[in-house]
């Protein structure tokens, strides 16, 4: 039954690498390339960024979204002065589609594509190098009692099928080996990332696959039983992919990114991430974070009372986040208590006291939730835009809120909207000419971290979109 159940796997594989090799990469690369350079992406004022969900890349750990790659990008974001746009793709075929197309500006992962890609895509200086490993099941460690050993060198694969992404480093290394070694089945596979190629060797349903050094690192505790001591390929340069129509984009990315290599901050992120001397109890969260859906222990009470308010349970964990870090009983000096952070006269309100459970706190936050929601229905119809109305004054209190609105309509920008309009009427609180104004009922406030607090909750709530599933 198991021979049964590998054989349906490895030959659906086989089909579906065979119709997305003669179809994929050909329609990429008749696709005419996209000419958005730099100027067109500082006039947005976003760089697309497009990167991998795995331990090393990006990934949530205790709620917080991180990542080498994540944090690579987010200071090549500060330097440029550019909002970042993170969405994840593991599929090489597809970065090369979006890359293509204009959809995304630069592919920022652990795993290359292939060189022959080069008449469409150009890269960075590399972050990094790492070492390309064969991945295989180790038969002393499994107690198998077969004739297969362990392959030690490049020669010993002739024979073998080894699997592999579609138009990755990986695909085009084991071609060349296969064209000096000889009788070695080489199958790409398209939407197989390397981290998903390695657990189907741990499983057992494939027998080999090839995955850098570093990806490797994380693995070791997680699959003992697997082999990456073979090395196939030394120091492969790790390195952000861009299109060649974006010239400009690159030279000032290459720029930054030489400087940055030397400094301080670099080595950090470095000793952070690929430090194997602490590695354990991180690689061992971050797998439960990828593996099994997870942002938190109260992700089914958040879920639960999610439903109330019609929110999305990834945004309202989030906001939860940003208010506690998932800690029940911490107390702010302000007097804010628990999961939520609700000061003592809201709990006092809706009769919540020290003692309340986390589901009852969840319960009482989504209350007032429901009670700023009813307080900007007539004011923001948009439900999308109320959202975020209703984040600041969860963070503020609705009546700064409203002095906010209030000023917008004066200065002439849209009290329906936040982003530019509302959110930088709030900021000018804290000058005399508009807090004394008299329309203005709650006075002088700074609104400087409500301002924060709104984009943060957001900029996270997407990360946790990119991650977790709904």
């Amino acid at each position: 039954m198991e021979m049964q159940r590998k054989f349906i796997i490895v030959m659906m594989a086989i089909l579906i690498a065979i119709i997305f090799a003669c179809n994929r990469k050909s329609d990429t690369l008749l696709q005419q390339p996209s000419k958005v350079d730099l100027e067109e992406i500082v006039a947005r004022n976003s760089l697309i960024v497009a990167t991998s969900n795995n331990s090393s890349d990006y990934f949530l750990y205790k709620g917080e979204p991180l990542g080498f790659q994540l944090e690579m990008f987010e200071e090549l974001g500060n330097y440029l002065g550019l909002k970042l746009d993170v969405m994840v793709v593991n599929d090489p075929a597809e970065n090369l589609a979006l890359l293509q197309s204009g959809k995304c500006d630069m592919v920022a992962n652990s795993w290359n594509l292939a060189a022959n890609n080069s008449d469409i895509i150009q890269t960075s200086v590399p972050l990094l190098n790492s070492d390309l490993v064969l991945v295989q099941r180790n038969p002393e460690i499994l107690n198998l009692y077969t004739n297969k050993a362990i392959v030690k060198n490049i020669g010993e694969l002739k024979g073998k099928t080894i699997y592999v992404p579609i138009l990755s480093v990986q695909a085009e290394l084991m071609h060349q080996i296969t064209d000096e070694v000889g009788n070695i089945q080489v199958v790409e596979l398209p939407q197989y990332t390397q981290e998903t190629l390695v657990e189907l060797v741990a499983k057992g349903d494939l027998d080999y696959t090839i995955c850098n050094s570093i990806l490797a690192e994380t693995f070791k505790n997680r699959y003992p039983a697997l082999d990456f001591n073979t090395v196939v390929k030394k120091a492969e340069p790790v390195a952000w992919k861009f299109r060649k129509s974006s010239p400009k984009l690159v030279e000032k990315v290459n720029d930054w990114l030489s400087n940055f290599k030397k400094s301080t901050r670099y080595t950090l992120l470095l000793e952070k991430y690929f430090n194997q001397q602490n590695k354990w109890a991180v690689a061992a969260s971050r797998y439960q974070a990828i593996k099994e859906n997870y942002i938190s222990s109260y992700d089914s009470i958040i879920k639960k009372y999610s439903l109330q308010i019609s929110w999305d349970w990834r945004l309202l964990a989030s906001l939860i986040y940003q208010e506690s870090r998932f800690q029940p009983k911490v107390i702010s000096q302000r007097g804010a208590y628990g999961l939520m952070q609700l000061m003592p006269a809201t709990r006092d309100f809706f009769g919540m006291n020290n003692n309340a459970s986390p589901e009852q706190q969840i319960r009482i936050g989504v209350k007032y939730i429901k009670f700023l929601d009813k307080e900007f229905t007539d004011r923001i119809p948009d439900p999308i835009e109320r959202v975020k109305f209703i984040l600041a004054s969860y963070n503020i209190g609705p009546g700064h809120i409203i002095d906010a609105q209030k000023l917008a309509e004066k200065m002439g920008k849209d009290p329906q909207k936040w982003f530019h309009n509302v959110d930088s009427c709030l900021l000018s609180k804290s000058k005399p000419e508009n807090y004394r104004d008299p329309d203005i009922q709650f006075g002088y406030r700074k609104g400087i971290e409500t301002y924060n607090f709104v984009q943060e909750v957001l900029n996270r709530y997407n990360h946790y979109k990119n991650v977790v599933r709904n």
